[in-house]
């Protein structure tokens, strides 16, 4: 009998160690590379030794996005298997989204065989010179925490540990690994003693003097305001947000992500140039965009306080907003101790903090009024309005329904009471990445509504077939909703903004911005046994929706291809 039959490898190894490490799921685009990787699945499942699970995902763009966002409901992280150079850069664009939205996540790549001959792994196909590189972790250098080869005589449990740690640490996010088809290949050593401990560094929080001058400043503002970032993603920061802002009627704004129940009395939807005007101070949370300059900007007055792990963004080669105290730490970790800094302070400041909520709560209905008025406006538009498409999601879903919106509704109208329900799009603007999120997310959370709303643009991004074949494959239906508007929206805006009166603002036809004619998007998923529908009437659109949602309730993936009109809220 051949020894390789034998003796336990480098792969098995590399796959115990990732078991170990707290990976549950790998989101594998196989190649030549992969060849130890599956054998030694084989041989692992036949001796009854521990793995991770491996999900067939026929694009690499799909399981980055599943990776993301499995984390985001989960809280843990998985790993991404790729095809050496090619399946690396097919990934990058995801990675990129991961890297700017402090996701972690293990991405691995097979290396394409280092020797010509004298091995069992060694070249034997054309495509192993062609796909050598120099520097493969080059590639994705810029936007991973952490890269590296695993090497001969190195135990793979001891780099998976390490990689994972890495990433789980703040400010979180991606790493890489290669892992040469010899290396895999060869026999394993012995294993290290796994650890029994959680992934990562614990959270840390900012320096008690830091947090006692926080406290002084919110004590001694009038008007303060909150914007936050990704603080809401984690149930804690949810929870400790909360806390916060009612003892001290402090109202909150976000743009992206859901910090607040949408019914909150300090919930005021998306920051404005109004309120950057009218605050004294301002506490910026988890937000590397907390407003765009050239749309509004706080007074000259005004105190501006930043926390989070990293609150200068560093990773951002140029950011230019201003501070006058940065709180470094996990904004979950922070928020308790600034409120109990902030508790014997509010004391003393009891009249301007009484003034101050009845001014939120004046502030608050009017934005409802105008909510509610813009509703009316655009419930019998045709081609359908996105803010009604918003309206009718809340509408239908679930309480505790997980919407992954990827330019699909306007984020103001779509209303969350609690945490973990929202994954919205980071500021890196990869497409692509809502439906492989809303499959993650329906994994992390099997017994949850999922509902993914994109742009038809979006949607052709995803690599949807490759998409809807996961869900049919691994029975993790969710609700796509396609806001078809038949252009690239984004595009015609950012020109029609630094251009408003140029010549494209005024052609027939702007270059480079039409999606037309529009594919028949129900018909794709029809052809992975799903649902499709096709909806233009904005007064069946709550009727489809619910159609639509039963569908997935059945375990049928569903789509619906909304007609909609390019619009803002």
């Amino acid at each position: 009998m051949d020894d390789r039959t034998l003796t336990a490898t480098v792969a098995q190894s590399y796959l115990a160690g990732l078991k170990q490490s707290g990976i549950k799921y790998v989101f594998a685009n196989a190649g030549t590379d992969f060849a130890p990787i599956i054998e030694g699945l084989v041989r692992s499942s036949e001796e009854g030794k521990p793995f991770p699970e491996f999900m067939t995902v026929p694009h690499e763009n799909v399981a980055v996005a599943m990776a993301h966002g499995y984390y985001e409901i989960a809280q843990e992280m998985a790993a991404v298997m790729v095809h050496v150079t090619v399946g690396t850069a097919n990934a990058l664009n995801g990675i990129m989204n991961a890297a700017r939205d402090n996701a972690p996540m293990l991405l691995a790549a097979g290396r394409t065989p280092l020797t010509e001959d004298g091995e069992p792994a060694s070249r034997n196909g054309h495509i192993h010179w062609g796909q050598e590189s120099f520097d493969q972790g080059g590639m994705v250098r810029e936007y991973v925490k952490w890269d590296y080869e695993l090497r001969h005589g190195q135990p793979p449990e001891t780099i998976v540990q390490r990689a994972v740690d890495i990433a789980m640490s703040d400010p979180k996010g991606p790493v890489y690994l290669t892992l040469p088809r010899e290396v895999l290949a060869g026999p394993a050593r012995p294993a290290p003693a796994p650890q029994n401990r959680g992934p990562g560094t614990p959270p840390a929080r900012p320096a008690q003097e830091a947090l006692d001058q926080a406290a002084d400043m919110i004590a001694a503002a009038d008007n303060i305001l909150i914007i936050a970032g990704s603080t809401g993603r984690s149930p804690a920061g949810f929870k400790h947000l909360q806390a916060l802002v009612e003892d001290a009627a402090i109202p909150v704004t976000q743009s992206a992500n859901i910090n607040l129940p949408y019914s909150h009395p300090m919930m005021l939807g998306a920051p404005t140039k109004n309120l950057l005007e009218w605050a004294d101070l301002i506490l910026v949370l988890d937000s590397p965009v907390p407003w765009i300059p050239q749309q509004g900007a706080p007074g000259p007055g005004c105190k501006i306080i930043h926390a989070g792990p990293d609150p200068l963004f560093s990773r951002y080669p140029h950011r230019g907003y201003s501070s006058d105290l940065f709180l470094a730490g996990n904004v979950a970790a922070t928020l308790p101790a600034l409120h109990d800094a902030l508790r014997g302070k509010l004391k003393s400041a009891a009249a301007r903090v009484d003034k101050r909520r009845k001014a939120v709560a004046e502030i608050k209905d009017a934005i409802t009024a105008r909510r509610n008025k813009r509703l009316q406006e655009v419930k019998d538009l045709v081609p359908i309005h996105p803010v009604w498409t918003a309206h009718c999601i809340s509408e239908v879903k679930s309480s505790n329904a997980i919407v992954a919106n990827e330019l699909g509704a306007i984020f103001d109208y779509l209303r969350f009471e609690e945490a973990n329900c929202f994954l919205g799009t980071g500021t890196a603007g990869g497409l692509g990445r809502g439906m492989g999120a809303a499959i993650g997310a329906k994994l992390a959370a099997p017994d949850r509504q999922v509902i993914a709303a994109v742009g038809d643009g979006s949607y052709m991004f995803s690599v949807p077939t490759a998409a809807h074949f996961v869900q049919r494959a691994y029975n993790l239906p969710t609700l796509t909703m396609v806001n078809n508007n038949n252009e690239w929206h984004a595009v015609r805006n950012a020109t029609l903004s630094v251009y408003p009166d140029g010549r494209a603002s005024k052609a027939n036809s702007m270059p480079i911005t039409e999606l037309s004619p529009s594919p028949a998007f129900e018909k794709t998923i029809e052809a992975c046994d799903g649902y499709g529908e096709r909806v233009e009437d904005p007064a069946k659109l709550q009727g489809a929706i619910e159609r639509g949602l039963k569908k997935v309730e059945d375990g049928t993936p569903a789509l619906l291809n909304l007609i909609t009109q390019a619009a803002r809220g």
